[in-house]
């Protein structure tokens, strides 16, 4: 969620500090003021009405994720039973918020830094959420993912590298590969149109996040696939989410 640097202190002041001004709320201040994110300092987020834990500084959650993950979720609800996959998950906040609005669901986490498994545990239990109802997997993309899946959820790295100059100050604090995992940004995605279907039950859904100015290529792309597909405007009204359906 975007805040200005004040509204971002004073959020810390009263969540983290109970409103009383200290030398380490100072200190954090002057964290903020050097472009650190705010969810950082405070070392958690707010993502659907999940708390999401930060303290391992994956990358954060973004209002554009949340947009279409609540749609996902409205797409599901009456469903019953489903099985996901958080594929690429970070800070596992896609998957958590799936786990706490769908109640019959099981999420499995895949994210290719295993030092991000303890922090997804961490915010299951935050959020009061069963540890057997997740399956956490460190692995590089779907190279350790087996069985099939309802939904698959992936906000895969897809930042061209030529646009690294112009990243926002506090998007270096977060991990860079986290953004960039491919030559040109389209790697994940493409993968995952070529391999999709195999992960998928007979019913299932595929939700990748995107750049909306890889929208015209990826549309390119599916065209000579056998895909459903449609693109989801983001909270801005950007075509950003591709949705990839079995005919």
């Amino acid at each position: 969620m975007y805040l200005s640097d004040e509204k971002a202190k004073k959020k810390v002041l009263a969540e983290k500090y109970n409103g009383v001004e200290s030398d380490a709320y100072r200190a954090d201040c002057a964290r903020i003021d050097a472009h650190e994110p705010w969810e950082y300092v405070l070392g958690y987020a707010d993502f659907l009405g999940c708390r999401i834990d930060l303290s391992y500084k994956p990358m954060v959650p973004r209002d554009e994720t949340a947009h279409w993950t609540k749609r996902v979720i409205e797409e599901w609800k009456d469903k019953g039973p489903v099985t996901a996959l958080d594929a690429y998950a970070g800070a596992g906040n896609i998957g958590i918020a799936l786990l706490k609005h769908l109640p019959e669901s099981h999420v499995t986490f895949n994210e290719i830094d295993a030092n991000l498994m303890p922090q997804i545990a961490k915010s299951l239990e935050l959020n009061n959420i069963d540890a057997s109802r997740a399956t956490l997997i460190a692995g590089d993309s779907l190279e350790k993912i087996t069985g099939t899946f309802d939904i698959i959820c992936a906000n895969p790295p897809y930042v061209d590298p030529a646009g690294e100059a112009d990243m926002d100050p506090e998007m270096r604090y977060e991990p860079h590969i986290a953004f960039f995992g491919s030559a040109d940004g389209y790697g994940h995605h493409k993968e995952l149109i070529q391999e999709g279907k195999k992960y998928l039950t007979p019913r299932g859904v595929l939700y990748v996040e995107c750049d909306m100015t890889q929208v015209e290529e990826l549309k390119k792309i599916l065209a000579d696939t056998d895909w459903n597909y449609e693109f989801w405007t983001d909270p801005y009204g950007h075509e950003g989410i591709m949705i990839l359906r079995q005919k």
